[in-house]
């Protein structure tokens, strides 16, 4: 009787232990995504497009974490304690909406719609070898009737969208508008300076970051797309090449919850065709 009562116990312990994983939601229409041998004239002194930060800084008391780390189970997913800065550009992993009401009414909706389709997709799902932020939205753009190269840096893809007249740049950082008019923008009155006081960002908006330990030597670090109206609080985003780790061939498309600070440099708003 000891025996079974012993078992039974052991047995509530277990079930009591249990975990379970909540899977990344699937979405099986994919689009069919090439490599291109295209390059531009990518900056060396204003352009990286590194998905993030190559690292955190020192964790604080409150919270130890790592961006070394490949398992999105380490990332927090609150900002109720103090975290280091690498994980504020890291970005916190949010639920992104696929079941909710979704309206496609903005110029760039074919593009976010692409990223949707692909949510969960790595670079080696895609082909690419390199950092690929923006020559995922390159080619979703283009897929979306603008008649564009495939870029694969963020201040290119910026250049292209103005000089063609298909884009504003709602420029946040001064020297982000001397990268663009020393690599080849034409059309400066696409550029309109802004600050993050005025600015509001908006479903659709394509959003530029340069990470704090890049400043010194780059002008730009990463690009991706803004997914919902901005709060007043965070920027929650869904982007392409994100992920812990240096290699982007493991980075995939996925949504991310970011601070509105100096990090954001400016934001591109494509014009209706």
């Amino acid at each position: 009787m000891k025996k079974c009562v012993a078992a039974l116990i052991f047995a509530a312990i277990l079930l009591c232990g249990c975990k379970t994983n909540t899977e990344l939601p699937s979405n099986p229409s994919v689009i069919s995504v090439e490599s291109s041998e295209e390059s531009s004239s990518s900056e060396e002194s204003s352009s990286s497009s590194s998905n993030e930060p190559a690292s955190a800084t020192e964790s604080s008391s409150s919270a130890q974490s790592s961006t070394e780390s490949t398992s999105t189970e380490s990332i927090p997913t609150t900002y109720d304690e103090k975290y280091p800065y690498g994980l504020t550009s890291l970005g916190i992993v949010w639920e992104y909406p696929f079941d909710k009401e979704l309206s496609y009414d903005f110029a760039s909706s074919e593009v976010i719609k692409g990223l949707e389709r692909n949510y969960g997709r790595t670079g080696e799902d895609f082909g690419y070898e390199g950092e690929w932020c923006a020559i995922i939205l390159s080619q979703l753009i283009s897929e979306a009737g603008y008649d564009i190269y495939y870029q694969y840096n963020p201040c290119d893809l910026t250049i292209e969208l103005l000089n063609d007249g298909y884009a504003h740049f709602y420029c946040l950082r001064q020297e982000n508008y001397d990268s663009l008019v020393e690599w080849g923008l034409q059309n400066t009155d696409r550029v309109i300076n802004t600050t993050r006081e005025e600015f509001v960002p908006k479903r659709g908006d394509f959003i530029c970051y340069l990470w704090t330990e890049e400043a010194e030597e780059y002008n730009w670090s990463h690009i991706g797309m803004v997914a919902e109206d901005y709060d007043g609080t965070y920027i929650r985003t869904i982007e392409g090449n994100i992920g812990a780790g240096r290699d982007p061939l493991y980075h995939a498309i996925e949504a991310r919850e970011r601070f509105y600070d100096d990090t954001v440099i400016g934001f591109i708003r494509l014009d209706e065709r």
